[in-house]
C-alpha cells in the first residue's frame, strides 16, 4: 500500500472548531470530517516542526529520539520511516520549502530518495521578499538568534539568498508536485511513501495565495504591511519570552486575521488535489494521512508562534487519515502523534491495522497521550519559567503538566484553555493514570516515564536520550 503523508505546519485544532466572532470557512475540512477517521483529540509529543515530525518518523518521544531545541539533530541509530520504506524497495520523497528539512539539520531527511523544494517563482516575490533580500545582513543576525534555525543556516549563503523567496506561498506547487509523484510511480508500478510538509499557515500567515502582504489600496492593507516585518522580527528571535514582552491588541488581531484566511486558502489548496487525486482514483491503494505538527498561539499563556509550551494551543491537532479498506468514523479517543509511525509501517509491510489507533480496541488499551517540550537554551535572558523542559501527559479529560516547582491539573471540560490549572502531586498523576482504562502494560510505560521525567529534573535540565 502506497503511503502519503501531508503536514498542514502549525494548523492547531481549536482554530478549525472555530471561535467567538471568527467561524472559518473550510469544506474540505468538513468533507474530511465525513469521509475519514477523523481523530478529534490528537495530540501531537512537541509544539515545534523538529521533535514532533521525529516522533511521527520514528514512533519515538522528543526524550527517546532526541531531536529538539538542544541538538539540532537526528543521531539515533534506529530507522525512520522512509528508512524502512526504502528497504521495502519503495519509493521515498520529501516535498516542503521548510528548512527544517533541507538537509541541514543531520539525520532528518534519512532514507528519503529525493528531496523536493518548491519554491514560488521569482515573477511572484513581492516587495516584502525584497526588502528582506536587501537587509540581508539584519536576516543573517535574525537567523543567529532563532533556535528554530540550525546554526550552520547563517553561514550558508545560498539559504540567506532563498530565505525570503521560501516564505512566498508556494502550496499549490507542493500538492501539484505530490500528485505528479503519485501519478508517475503508479506508471512505474513502484509502491511510494511521500512526505509533504505544507508550509502555508506557518508565520507569516500569508493571507493571498501568491503574496505575503494584502493589497495596498486600503488603509488597513497599507498599515499591516508596514507593521509585520518589525512584528514578525520580534516575535522570531524569542522575544516573547524575556519579561515585559508585550503586543499590541492590533497586532494581536492581525496575526490571528492573517492566519484564519491562511488556514481558508489552505482548506482551498487541498480540495483541489484532493478531488483530483481521488478522480484518478489515486486513493484507491494509497493510506492517506492529513494532520498537523502542532498548534500555534496568539498570546495564550503569553505566547507566540510555536515554543516553550505543553499547552493544548500547541498540542492538540487535528488527524485525518483515509485508509483503503477502512469505513469513516469520528473517533473520541485520545491517542498520541507518534503512533502514527506504527500506522505507516503497518501499510508499508502490508499488515493488519488490529495494532494501530485505527483499531478501536487498540486505542483502548493505550488511552494516554505524552507530550514533552526540551527548551532553547540560548536565550540566556529568558524568563526562569520558560528555561525549563516540560512534561504533559493526557488522559481522558484530564491534562496534567510536569515543571520544576511541581505538577499541575486541569480539566478539558471545565478549564478547555488551560487557565485554571490547580496544583497536583505525582501520585495523584499516576492514580488517573491507572484509572483510565489503558491496560497495565501502558500504564506502567507511561509510570516509568514520569519518574524518569522526574528523577530528571534540574536547574540544567540536559537530557541525554532516553531508551525507548
Amino acid at each position: 500500500m502506497n503511503v502519503v503523508l501531508l503536514v498542514i505546519d502549525s494548523l492547531r485544532a481549536q482554530s478549525l472548531r472555530g471561535r467567538a466572532g471568527a467561524a472559518l470557512r473550510t469544506p474540505f475540512f468538513d468533507r474530511l470530517d465525513r469521509e475519514t477517521v477523523c481523530f478529534r483529540r490528537a495530540y501531537a509529543t512537541e509544539c515545534w516542526t523538529l521533535p514532533t515530525h521525529l516522533s511521527m518518523f520514528t514512533g519515538r518521544l522528543p526524550s527517546q529520539h532526541g531531536a529538539h531545541f538542544q541538538t539540532m539533530a537526528y543521531a539515533q541509530a534506529e530507522p525512520t520511516i522512509a528508512e524502512r520504506a526504502a528497504a521495502a524497495s519503495y519509493h521515498t520523497q520529501l516535498v516542503t520549502r521548510n528548512y527544517v528539512f533541507d538537509g541541514t539539520i543531520a539525520g532528518v531527511t534519512r532514507g528519503f530518495e529525493l528531496l523536493d523544494r518548491p519554491l514560488a517563482e521569482r515573477s511572484a516575490i513581492d516587495p516584502l521578499a525584497f526588502f528582506l533580500a536587501l537587509v540581508k545582513p539584519r536576516v543573517r543576525r535574525h537567523i543567529q538568534a532563532t533556535g528554530f534555525f540550525h546554526p550552520r543556516h547563517a553561514e550558508q549563503r545560498a539559504f540567506v539568498r532563498t530565505f525570503a523567496r521560501s516564505l512566498i506561498p508556494a502550496d499549490e506547487l507542493a500538492l501539484a508536485r505530490v500528485f505528479a509523484v503519485m501519478e508517475e510511480q503508479r506508471r512505474a508500478g513502484r509502491p511510494y511513501f511521500i512526505c509533504c510538509n505544507l508550509y502555508d499557515v506557518h508565520a507569516p500567515y500569508p493571507p493571498a495565495r501568491d503574496s505575503l502582504l494584502r493589497p495596498w489600496t486600503s488603509f488597513r492593507g497599507i498599515a499591516e504591511n508596514l507593521a509585520l516585518p518589525l512584528c514578525l522580527s520580534n516575535l522570531g528571535q524569542h522575544a516573547y519570552l524575556r519579561d515585559g514582552f508585550r503586543v499590541s491588541p492590533w497586532r494581536q488581531a492581525m496575526l490571528r486575521e492573517r492566519y484564519d484566511r491562511a488556514i481558508e486558502l489552505m482548506d482551498a489548496k487541498l480540495a483541489v488535489f484532493y478531488e483530483a487525486a481521488h478522480a484518478s482514483r489515486l486513493f484507491d491503494d494509497t493510506l492517506l494521512i492529513v494532520t498537523s505538527d502542532h498548534g500555534e498561539a496568539f498570546g495564550e499563556h503569553d505566547l507566540y508562534l510555536h515554543d516553550a509550551s505543553v499547552y493544548d494551543t500547541h498540542l492538540h491537532v487535528p488527524l485525518w487519515i483515509h485508509h483503503p479498506q477502512l469505513a469513516p468514523e469520528l473517533v473520541d479517543d485520545v491517542v498520541s502523534m507518534r503512533e502514527l509511525f506504527t500506522v505507516m509501517l503497518t501499510a508499508v509491510n502490508q499488515r493488519s491495522v488490529r495494532e494501530t489507533i485505527l483499531a478501536a480496541d487498540y486505542r483502548a488499551a493505550r488511552p494516554i497521550a505524552v507530550a514533552e517540550h526540551f527548551f532553547y537554551p540560548h536565550c540566556a535572558d529568558a524568563a526562569p519559567r520558560y528555561r525549563q523542559n516540560l512534561l504533559a501527559v493526557v488522559t481522558g479529560h484530564g491534562k496534567f503538566i510536569l515543571r520544576r516547582d511541581g505538577v499541575t491539573r486541569s480539566d478539558s471540560l471545565d478549564d478547555p484553555n488551560e487557565v485554571a490549572a490547580v496544583p497536583a502531586a505525582i501520585d495523584e498523576l499516576v492514580s488517573t493514570c491507572r484509572r483510565s482504562g489503558a491496560g497495565n502494560a501502558e500504564v506502567e510505560r507511561v509510570v516509568a516515564h514520569v519518574r524518569w521525567w522526574q528523577r530528571q529534573c534540574g536547574e540544567a535540565q540536559r537530557f541525554a536520550p532516553r531508551a525507548a
